[in-house]
């Protein structure tokens, strides 16, 4: 008789295949959600280059990378980035749709509807677009204020500063009923709301209950205070900056400046760079902060027209960033992270063990759904990583055009940034600008002087020729422009619609609309876009305060028509700043005494 082969029973055979199928599958969905949830990758390039001012390539780069699909994770959270580069490169009609965009998903739904936290199972990954962490959306809201303050238009300023200004969770209460000791005077950690998590015996909530208490958002109230104060709203002005002074107690004296409305300009300065968020614990499952600019108390100084300031530090983005009253979800993706190892573990040895055809099946679904929550459990580490670490206000008058504000943070690499030709209000109400200061330091923003007729702050001294023919002039064309150019040697057959025809000749797009991919990185630093930042902007001062030599044309017509011209022969001023130990602040003090 001969020998074969013992076949293992049917029984041992679907232990065996379900098993591994179970395996297979939980395997296969782990590398999937591990894979699709926590796919982020922040963008360093973006950040290189808000680091060193260069906001104009950041958001082309930026934008060249967003999702256009409204229905993606990350639809916002670009939107928000796009946001924040555009008023940093002082062009806020590139982003006027981004903007509405940003305040309508950010007004979508409250931060916290309920009175505890619960329901777990699908965490962030289910939430259909990401609209960043609390403390992000307070920023976001203040960005949107910060453009409609930019137009004057004082009354949507307060609605969004307003909206920034949300209720918090504060679990100090349930924390100590549940015996976890926090430190009294400091908001609990998340460690410690963890602990008081872990305490629960409920199986689908994590049974903390919060109450909600008022923001401490320093930022929003400012700039509600300042904008009621500029519609004439002194007893509201008066209960804000009450409420300031509540809050931030260091801050009263600038509560008092407020009140006081003796000042005709409004300057926000953001400076360094916001934390980053990462993964830690089981799982990853905890988002976390760290710091990448480090805080600090320095002050913000600033000299106009000889005159000194020194204005304190509003908001420090770490500090928000490290406060559980200014966090999502991460203690609910730990809850996830500790469950989901139970189902995983527990599934598959009931699937492996078990001659029940039923509760193999069970086993492997319980080990599968397990393997999916660890895998949702994972933090997602989205965030925007073009906010600043810390933002000042300053409040200050300017009486005459031209005028320079020299702007010093004294701490570690000092940073100066020099405002050439700050605008004057052209209104009874205070003017507001936006300024990010640059980490790392670059001869533009010493420069003290522009270099460039523009749109903005109008003509230099010397003839008027287009840079694209070997002039200094790179204003939009019209009628009085080209008055300007005829009489500096352009043939007076080349009016406002052929000026224009040469620019599309060399693919130069001059940007009048309201599309942010007009307002790409400008000619003047090898892009394509021709446009002008609002003076008293850090865009303003990059693009028209350093030389940036000779344009090459591309076009035949164009090249030719540059060789027909005569250079100007006014001298142009000096392209570098003539260095010397003292800062610019110090320069300004000395050239008015």
């Amino acid at each position: 008789m001969q020998m074969s082969r013992r076949c293992p029973s049917q029984p041992a055979r679907l232990r065996r295949r379900l098993a591994s199928a179970g395996f297979c599958a939980s395997a296969s969905l782990a590398t999937l959600l591990l894979g699709g949830c926590n796919t982020y990758v922040r963008d360093d390039g973006a950040m290189r280059m808000a680091a060193d001012g260069q906001f104009g390539a950041a958001r082309e780069r930026v934008l060249a990378r967003a999702t256009t699909d409204p229905k993606d994770r990350s639809f916002m959270l670009d939107r928000a980035k796009l946001v924040v580069l555009a008023l940093a490169d002082g062009v806020p009609e590139a982003t006027e749709v981004g903007v509405d965009r940003l305040y309508d998903g950010l007004r979508t739904q409250g931060l916290n509807d309920d009175k505890t936290v619960a329901s777990f199972v699908f965490g962030e990954s289910g939430v259909r677009i990401y609209k960043g962490e609390p403390f992000e959306q307070a920023m976001g809201y203040c960005y949107v204020a910060i453009f409609d303050g930019l137009r004057g238009d004082w009354g949507n300023v307060r609605a969004a500063a307003n909206n920034a200004l949300f209720l918090l969770r504060d679990f100090s209460s349930a924390l100590q009923a549940r015996g976890v000791a926090t430190t009294e005077g400091e908001p609990p950690t998340t460690d410690q709301v963890l602990a008081a998590a872990s305490k629960s015996n409920k199986p689908d909530s994590l049974g903390i209950d919060y109450r909600p208490v008022a923001s401490d958002f320093e930022l929003g109230y400012v700039l509600k205070a300042v904008a009621a104060r500029q519609l004439g709203l002194v007893d509201e002005t008066r209960e804000v900056c009450a409420q300031l002074r509540q809050v931030a107690p260091r801050l009263a004296d600038f509560a008092g400046f407020i009140e006081s409305g003796q000042y005709n300009t409004v300057l926000v300065v953001d400076a360094g760079l916001g934390p980053r968020k990462v993964g830690r614990g089981p799982d990853n499952a905890i988002a976390d902060f760290v710091p990448v600019t480090p805080s600090s108390d320095a002050p913000l100084q600033v000299t106009v027209a000889g005159s000194t300031g020194n204005y304190p530090v509003i908001t420090d983005l770490n500090r928000l960033s490290r406060d559980v009253r200014w966090k999502n979800l991460e203690d609910l993706r730990q809850a996830k992270s500790a469950v989901g190892t139970a189902l995983q573990i527990g599934g598959v040895a009931v699937a492996a063990s078990s001659r029940d055809r039923g509760a193999q099946l069970g086993g492997l679904i319980a080990a599968i759904a397990g393997t999916a929550m660890r895998a949702s459990a994972a933090a997602d580490t989205r965030h925007n990583e073009l906010l600043p670490q810390r933002v000042y206000v300053a409040l200050f008058n300017v009486t005459s055009s031209g005028q320079q504000v020299a702007m010093t943070i004294r701490e570690g690499q000092t940073q100066s940034l020099v405002l050439s030709d700050f605008p004057v209000p052209d209104s009874a109400r205070a003017q507001l600008r936006y300024v990010r200061m640059p980490v790392n330091p670059a001869a533009w923003a010493q420069s003290g002087t522009i270099l460039y007729s523009n749109d903005s702050s109008g003509p230099v001294a010397g003839p008027q020729l287009p840079w694209i023919l070997g002039g200094h002039c790179v204003r939009t064309p019209s009628l009085e422009v080209m008055r300007e150019y005829h009489a500096a040697g352009l043939p007076a057959s080349i009016g406002v619609g052929q000026m224009l025809d040469l620019y599309k000749e060399e693919s130069i797009i001059v940007a009048d609309s309201a599309l942010e991919s007009d307002f790409g990185r400008h000619i003047l630093e090898g892009g394509r876009s021709l446009y002008s930042p609002l003076a008293g902007s850090t865009g303003f001062q990059r693009l028209f305060g350093v030389d940036h030599g000779p344009y090459q044309p591309k076009s035949r017509r164009v090249l030719e028509l540059a060789g027909q011209l005569r250079p100007p022969s006014a001298p142009r001023p000096p392209s570098t700043p003539i260095l010397n130990p003292t800062t610019p602040a110090e320069r300004i003090q000395q050239r008015s005494n």
